[in-house]
């Protein structure tokens, strides 16, 4: 029986990690994801039930991407517990592949049991997501690549979520390691999202300052990591 254990997570890894262009469109209740062309945070409100409110934060990004597949974790419904689920709003101001989310993977936290699909669009595409949901930025080089990102909360949950609001941040910066290390690293964490998001992924965004932080964003060739 041992024998066949290795082959069998050689095969789980395999269909796990191979990211595939995303073929249907994505429902918000099922996928917990959802495509708006020419988004804009309202219209992105508009499609929420009544009591959702924008949060008063926002985090644009220029130049590199986060290619780690990780959940927000600083406004997870399950790390709060909170009576109404929470989403990001990323609106795109550049074209191209945009990101990858595993669909339905805010069903199954802490682990994930589906496949990536990449999302692909125009300026102004936005992507609105469960913020339980797996997902990466793609892999990109491209300095002139630009991203918004919103948070989208109901009143009732408003207190859970105190510790972001106020934030308007920039960040602008480029990738500092390999392709190949990005590849691996972007793999290694789809495979093991328990880890990577509810240690990893809280330590590096609530210490910013600590020296182990400072390493463990070298390690990933990283400049920030946004909360």
């Amino acid at each position: 029986m041992l024998v066949w254990i290795a082959p069998m997570l050689v095969a789980y890894a395999a269909y796990t990690c191979f990211e595939q262009r995303l073929s249907r469109t994505l429902e918000l209740t099922q996928d917990g994801v959802h495509v708006l062309p020419g988004a804009n945070p309202e219209m992105a409100l508009a499609l929420l039930p009544e009591g959702y409110r924008l949060l008063d934060y926002r985090y644009t990004i220029r130049g590199c991407a986060l290619s780690t597949f990780h959940r927000d974790v600083t406004s997870s419904p399950y790390e709060f517990d909170t009576e109404h689920p929470v989403f990001t709003l990323i609106v795109y101001h550049s074209p191209g592949k945009l990101l990858s989310v595993v669909p339905g993977s805010h069903s199954t936290v802490p682990f994930v049991w589906g496949r990536p699909r990449v999302i692909e669009g125009g300026c102004g595409t936005g992507v609105m997501f469960h913020c339980d949901v797996l997902h990466a930025g793609v892999m990109s080089r491209d300095p002139e690549r630009h991203a918004v990102q919103y948070k989208l909360v109901h009143e009732d949950d408003l207190s859970h979520l105190q510790g972001l609001q106020g934030i308007d941040q920039e960040t602008k910066s480029q990738t500092a390691i390999s392709r190949p290390y990005e590849y691996l690293s972007r793999k290694i964490s789809l495979l093991f999202p328990c880890f990577f998001n509810h240690v990893m992924t809280r330590f590096l965004q609530y210490h910013d300052g600590s020296r182990l932080n400072r390493l463990l964003l070298a390690l990933f060739g990283r400049a920030f990591y946004n909360r």
